[in-house]
């Protein structure tokens, strides 16, 4: 029996239209991630009624949203920022409850080295997220940043929750020029890996700090050879393309691309 895969892109609240969601179902798609929630969505009988119109239109084009992207300001990292952003990230886990999106990513900053009441912070909050998403049948994920593989091992060994997981984002291992490959992160991550930004990448240019992103299949990723490698696990979590250029022919040809690699490789 051939297993279905969750195939679906990044939709931000605001630009999701129905001849929009006419072309992903066209192209194959069958779910989505949202993006975006708000408070023009989480505020009142007015946020409920807009957010209850765009979740119908998702499921009127089959692509029913199984995860969100969080948003909200600088991270959990930081002391200055965490309390603000930790109550806006668990509002937007239950609105994302009331929907049944059950993976919630979060961009959770940077790290800084050889503080250790800033780090001691960070994995208390890591915890309480954990068991918020317990508690709403939930993963807490965090999106591939500027956090190497040795700490993010160091990390969620300690904090030892199945809620916490990872958001495997190739991409931005080149992008933050992280000194681990996307091969050895995807081999050494393992199961807290639940979900996967298909986005591919190059390492900066000398003289540059950020790498740069580039069509599915062309970056320095190994794109395809990693996504071999994690249908031949057990990974059952969504597979979400992630192409940050503006909407229109440009982006819809690439990601109608990306579709139709992402299913030569067996997704």
């Amino acid at each position: 029996m051939i297993k279905s895969h969750s195939l679906g892109t990044l939709l931000r609240m605001n630009n999701i239209t129905e001849e929009y969601l006419d072309f992903l179902r066209g192209i194959g798609m069958n779910s989505s991630q949202v993006c975006r929630v708000t408070d023009e969505y989480l505020c009142g009988e007015e946020g409920f009624q807009r957010s209850e119109e765009i979740i119908r239109m998702l499921k009127k084009y089959g692509l029913t949203p199984n995860s969100l992207f969080t948003t909200y300001n600088k991270g959990i990292i930081a002391p200055k920022n965490r309390a603000e952003n930790l109550v806006s990230i668990c509002r937007q886990m239950n609105w994302a409850k009331r929907y049944d999106i059950q993976y919630i990513l979060c961009h959770v900053g940077d790290l800084p080295e050889n503080d250790e009441e800033c780090y001691s912070g960070f994995i208390a909050s890591l915890r309480q997220l954990a068991a918020f998403a317990a508690e709403n049948q939930q993963y807490f994920l965090f999106e591939t940043g500027s956090i190497s593989l040795e700490w993010l091992l160091k990390i969620f060994t300690e904090v030892n929750s199945p809620h916490l997981g990872y958001n495997f984002d190739p991409a931005n291992v080149m992008y933050y020029n992280l000194p681990d490959s996307p091969d050895e992160m995807l081999d050494k991550l393992g199961s807290w890996i639940k979900a996967i930004h298909c986005k591919d990448g190059v390492r900066p240019a000398p003289g540059e700090q950020f790498g740069k992103e580039t069509i599915l299949g062309e970056g320095d990723t190994g794109f395809a050879g990693l996504i071999i490698k994690l249908l031949e696990s057990d990974f059952d979590g969504p597979f979400i393309i992630e192409r940050e250029i503006p909407i229109g022919p440009e982006q819809r040809r690439d990601i109608s691309n990306a579709v139709q690699l992402l299913k030569s490789l067996g997704v």
